[in-house]
């Protein structure tokens, strides 16, 4: 969608004028009048608007076209803190959203093909712009450790089928909307945002020119604050544990949890911008699905959809680490970008103020700008396992349960018997992939789809948990590569799914179940540890002499099945 200013109508405003009754003095009786509409003569500037229906401010009477500034960390959706610009006179007060109108970058409606969704409360409350037979929560959401509240004023549903990996969207709050995030973020103060980072990266940019920013891994808080009070700009993460909080439970809401532990993390991370000045950031991409909240100040954010859909990696074409864009553009290169050149003309532009959310799916161009007065945001980044991670993930451990894949290759007799050797591999492959097809369920078994952590503790006194397995079905081991069962301790026991391997670091489970025994257990427990028999509630019911402890097992062989360690055997 290319970028351009708006042309503005009789019926471009958020209200007819009439819909509402507030306290203002300078408000007029008609205004149905054609003539008192103002254009749209505000520079393009975040705080910059002009008066478009005549009104009071104090004891000035404001006329349409006068140009003014919005103070957005005092206003709300109900009313804006505004001052007149380019007079003498100190004219500054409250009016009604009504009465001001916005220089804007993107058309006022969309439909459902549109690229970018934008909802504006402040100045369309009733989000006339949609022409989408939509549902909408019209109570503004507190950003809270949820998905729901990010995306408000979309349901969730709706925001999974239509938005999510497909398309753009802005929505513009007010400061309400951040009353949670303050509290946890020390009120948005810099400096105890600093002190509390777990880790910092300044942006120290070259005095010389052509100015650009060179990168530079923060020791201490000391170093950052005397780095972001000259004037330089910081990217922070916060604590760990406000990290895991939320993007685990935006992971869960996505449905990403149950691949977000492939590599042993919580699916992501949360990034925090402090811009003192002016700062551009230039076109790029990233990998990851990114949620951005405006803290503090005013952004400018430009984006358009790049070639590849899902990027490996992330791309920062104009970088002066030019080794890693060689990396980056070779990588793409590979899965079929062939040209990676950011856009010109055809994108669409938004300017985030205190409130505003963005979301942008993976791959998406966007270049982002600061201004005078500085900025502060957040940035959710989520970065879900693929489908080629889970293939890994399940072909790894069965491949290594194989003499001749765990064989290193020797190219000494030639060049054609290493290629006869591989095709051999391959075509036992070929075998192996249809196996796995065939039985989905021992692949992805329940336990992996109930918890996003990587270790967790599962209790056999837990009462509230159904039991499956009839006395009489008969079960045996699924293939080892798919669970497997170990101790290291006396009665602790560790149900392993999944298996990942990063070239030298060796084998680490995808997600693994620890549970404690009564030593009464034992003896069935061992007996469902060997490979080749054939089992029955009853036949390991023989195994426990105390009765009192059959709930324990059956709760036990329970797990067991959820974890895909065990499946049943067909009549």
């Amino acid at each position: 969608m290319a970028a351009s200013k708006r042309k503005r109508d009789e019926n471009d405003s958020a209200f007819s004028g009439s819909r509402f009754s507030f306290n203002f003095s300078g408000a007029i009786e008609d205004t149905s009048d054609a003539a008192s509409v103002a254009p749209v003569v505000a520079e393009s500037h975040p705080e910059s608007a002009s008066i478009k229906l005549q009104c009071a401010v104090g004891d000035s009477v404001l006329t349409p076209g006068t140009l003014i500034s919005i103070d957005w960390a005092r206003s709300s959706w109900l009313k804006l803190y505004v001052r007149v610009k380019d007079t003498p006179e100190a004219i500054e007060g409250w009016v009604h959203p009504q009465y001001v109108s916005l220089p804007r970058h993107r058309p006022w409606t969309f439909n459902a093909d549109d690229e970018t969704w934008c909802f504006d409360y402040v100045f369309d409350p009733t989000f006339a712009g949609c022409r989408l037979p939509l549902h909408f929560s019209t109570a503004p959401l507190i950003i809270e450790p949820n998905l729901q509240s990010l995306v408000w004023p979309l349901h969730l549903s709706t925001f999974q089928r239509e938005v999510f990996s497909k398309k753009a969207i802005v929505v513009h709050g007010s400061t309400h909307r951040l009353e949670s995030l303050r509290e946890e973020l020390y009120d948005f103060d810099v400096n105890e945002l600093i002190q509390n980072a777990s880790r910092t990266i300044a942006w120290l940019k070259q005095a010389a020119p052509p100015h650009k920013m060179q990168y530079l891994d923060v020791s201490s808080p000391e170093i950052a604050a005397a780095c972001y009070a000259s004037g330089h700009s910081l990217y922070f993460n916060p604590s760990p544990e406000i990290q895991e909080r939320y993007i685990s439970a935006l992971c869960s809401d996505l449905g990403l949890n149950f691949t977000s532990t492939l590599d042993g993390s919580y699916g992501g991370d949360i990034e925090i911008f402090a811009v003192q000045s002016k700062h551009h950031t230039p076109w790029h991409f990233d990998a990851q699905h990114t949620f951005t909240i405006q803290l503090k100040g005013t952004k400018q954010w430009s984006f358009a959809k790049a070639p590849l859909t899902d990027p490996m990696t992330n791309l920062h074409i104009s970088s002066s680490n030019t080794t890693s864009v060689l990396e980056d553009t070779l990588t793409h290169a590979m899965c079929g970008a062939a040209q990676l050149t950011p856009p010109t003309t055809d994108f669409d532009t938004v300017t985030l103020r205190p409130g505003s959310v963005l979301y942008i799916p993976p791959g998406y161009w966007h270049n982002v700008t600061s201004f005078e007065e500085g900025s502060l945001s957040m940035n959710f980044s989520i970065d879900g396992s693929r489908w080629m991670d889970l293939l890994w993930n399940r072909l790894m451990p069965v491949l290594a349960g194989k003499p001749e894949w765990r064989e290193r290759p020797n190219f000494i007799q030639g060049a054609e018997n290493a290629r006869q050797q591989w095709k051999a591999r391959l075509h036992t492959l070929a075998e192996t992939i249809q196996k796995m097809a065939d039985s989905a369920d021992l692949v992805f078994p329940d336990a992996i789809f109930q918890e996003a952590e990587l270790e967790s503790n599962l209790s056999l006194d837990r009462s509230d948990i159904e039991v499956r397995v009839k006395a009489h079905d008969k079960f045996k081991r699924t293939p080892v590569h798919v669970a497997q069962l170990v101790t290291l301790k006396p009665l602790e026991y560790t149900i392993a799914m999944g298996g990942y391997r990063k070239y030298a670091d060796g084998c680490k489970a995808e997600c693994q179940k620890t549970l404690v025994i009564p030593d009464g257990l034992k003896p069935a427990i061992e007996e469902l540890r060997v490979n080749d028999n054939i089992w029955t509630l009853e036949s390991l019911q023989a195994q426990v002499d105390d009765a009192a402890l059959h709930p324990k097992l059956y709760r036990l062989v329970e797990y067991l099945f959820q974890c895909g360690y065990l499946q049943t055997i067909p009549e």
